[in-house]
């Protein structure tokens, strides 16, 4: 027996006078025995002139020049024709039969559109479609650009033998864990990563963890479904993860991660599966993780601040990038990278003395590769000469010039260690003097605050009221 409800025809017909569409219905004949609303919309026809006619009324009376129903009732099968009424655009007019238990047609049931209606949708939706695929390959060309663009320029030997190591974690799957100082280059090398991977058609999704806030980071990483919550899009939305499928995720600032939110990614690292707020079921993904971290997150472990199991699943593969003041040799490099770049940006034919170049080798860098390149674009843009010189360059890259200069006059006073450590107890000692804590003093000098407080005890450098804070 059926646990459906039977549909008496009345009721049949008074559902198809709420439809959009036009439709009215012939018997096995050809007799109308049906019109509804929007048939007498789109054909301006009146219901009462129509009902209990045969079709080929119509079509004698010059209101159509021909009619699906007469077509479908000759061919026995379903016809659609593009209909000229007399008093209305063209129409698209689809015929679909009715057979009755002995074959025959019992009715013929027709659906009426207007056909310029559906020309200007088709050609709307033609163009949407045109100018999706016009976004989405711009959108790649972009991709593509932003990787190929950024180059891990090596010319020092640690440089060089990191570049080496990151060849080698492109080759396989292991989770890769990129430690350094802020503005080292750890997003560069994570895309040097993924373009030399076989994930390299794949999407690169870069995510930044300090800059979403915890209230949002479950439903951004792992998404959520229609109605999870409140001011949810109607349709549910995929998280980055799932965005990162066969490709990369790139989780910068990683020690940011809020401490909830690592019990879910260790669960993606070790099972693969990523489950969207509001979900039951898991979705599958297939993702290379790559973190980034400025911090000691060793120390953060040690303190409870980080999960260790987490942070044994990440530390696969580490590469810890040296600071730029380590790796001097790579300064002259990046420094005509950096020129040629802005130089072409700006439409500007700067060049550097040699006594710039001094500076820059000179100088300790504490914002790394990202403070040198802003510090090449600000005196391109700001020198209004071709040749910069040390005029131009901020006052705190002077010094290094000047520092120079006076270890060569220094030179013929002592060994090149005591003349070494002369210049490094004095540069200590005037970044102490001008600065109100420790912490800052480390940060002016570009090393970490361990290293300064041994240097000083070393020095005997000593100031009244400092605040160790």
């Amino acid at each position: 027996m059926s646990v459906y409800p039977q549909l008496s025809a009345e009721n049949a017909f008074k559902i198809f006078d709420v439809m959009d569409v036009g439709m009215f219905i012939t018997n096995g004949t050809g007799t109308v025995i049906y019109v509804n609303h929007s048939f007498e919309r789109i054909t301006t026809f009146k219901r009462e002139d129509l009902l209990n006619r045969h079709i080929s009324y119509l079509v004698d009376n010059g209101y159509i020049s021909c009619a699906a129903t007469l077509q479908v009732l000759e061919e026995r099968k379903p016809v659609s024709l593009i209909i000229d009424y007399k008093t209305k655009n063209d129409v698209l007019v689809t015929g679909t039969p009715i057979f009755g238990d002995n074959d025959t047609i019992q009715m013929v049931i027709c659906t009426l559109q207007d056909w310029h209606v559906l020309t200007a949708l088709r050609e709307e939706l033609h163009q949407s479609l045109e100018k999706a695929q016009q976004c989405c390959q711009r959108l790649q060309e972009l991709k593509i650009q932003q990787l190929e663009d950024e180059a891990f320029i090596a010319r020092d030997k640690k440089t060089q033998n990191i570049l080496k190591m990151a060849a080698r974690a492109a080759n396989v799957d292991s989770t890769v864990l990129i430690l350094g100082e802020s503005g080292v280059g750890k997003d560069v090398l994570a895309k040097f990563i993924h373009k030399r991977s076989p994930r390299a058609k794949g999407p690169f999704i870069h995510i930044n963890c300090g800059a979403i806030p915890d209230m949002l980071f479950e439903s951004e990483l792992f998404g959520y479904s229609p109605g999870a919550f409140t001011n949810a899009i109607k349709t549910g939305k995929p998280g980055l993860i799932e965005l990162a499928d066969q490709g990369t995720l790139f989780l910068d600032e990683i020690a940011e991660l809020p401490m909830q939110v690592q019990v879910k990614l260790l669960r993606v690292l070790q099972e693969k599966r990523v489950k969207r707020l509001g979900e039951v079921n898991d979705r599958q993904v297939d993702v290379k993780i790559i973190a980034a971290t400025n911090k000691d997150i060793t120390e953060l472990v040690a303190m409870k601040a980080f999960r260790k199991d987490l942070y044994y699943r990440l530390n696969v593969v580490q590469i810890a990038i040296p600071p730029l003041r380590e790796r001097s040799y790579d300064i002259p490099v990046l420094v005509m990278h950096f020129l040629n770049k802005f130089n072409e940006k700006h439409q500007e034919n700067r060049t550097f003395s040699l006594e710039i170049l001094e500076a820059f080798m000179n100088y300790s860098w504490p914002g790394n590769v990202r403070e040198l390149e802003h510090v090449v674009e600000r005196v391109i843009v700001m020198c209004p000469e071709e040749i910069v010189t040390m005029e131009h360059l901020p006052p705190e890259l002077c010094g290094y010039n000047l520092l120079t200069k006076e270890a060569i006059r220094l030179s013929h006073h002592g060994s090149l260690k005591d003349i070494l450590e002369k210049i490094e107890q004095e540069v200590i000692n005037e970044a102490i003097a001008n600065s109100d804590t420790i912490q800052e003093a480390a940060r002016h000098l570009g090393i970490d605050t361990s290293t300064l407080t041994r240097k000083k005890q070393k020095y005997k450098i000593f100031k009244k009221n400092y605040q160790k804070i």
